[in-house]
């Protein structure tokens, strides 16, 4: 299973939001989808950053969270990025400093997928 690449668990419908949106945006979606993470991305789909929902705990803590405050401001910008033939063996070092999203790009950079300890989880267990 070690040998397993990240490409068979990773998912690729992605909740994804551009640059320059609100971050009252960013929350309406992340509540519509169910999803504890969303990638912000350029207009070519070239990853920006990450935001968690532990990213909103923050932001809210410290500011209104009915802002315009743009995603950037808040944004995880260096951001832990694996490849689609990266086996889980190479996962265990992230995961072990407590990343839980991992962002899955291309050689050139180009986002497509996302791994996360939920898709590990469900894999180990069986349900994927």
């Amino acid at each position: 299973m070690a040998d397993l690449a990240v490409e068979r668990l990773m998912s690729t419908d992605l909740l994804t939001i551009e640059s320059g949106a609100s971050a009252a945006t960013a929350a309406q979606r992340m509540l519509e989808t169910g999803k504890s993470s969303i990638l912000v991305v350029d207009g070519n789909r070239r990853l920006n950053g990450l935001i968690t929902a532990t990213d909103f705990v923050s932001l809210v803590r410290e500011n209104d969270p009915e802002d315009e405050t743009p995603v950037e401001a808040f944004m995880t910008t260096d951001v832990v990025t694996v490849g689609p033939d990266d086996t889980i063996e190479e996962l265990a070092e992230p995961t072990a400093h407590g990343y839980t999203h991992l962002p899955v790009v291309d050689g050139d950079g180009a986002l497509v997928g996302m791994v996360s300890t939920t898709d590990l989880t469900a894999y180990v267990s069986g349900k994927r």
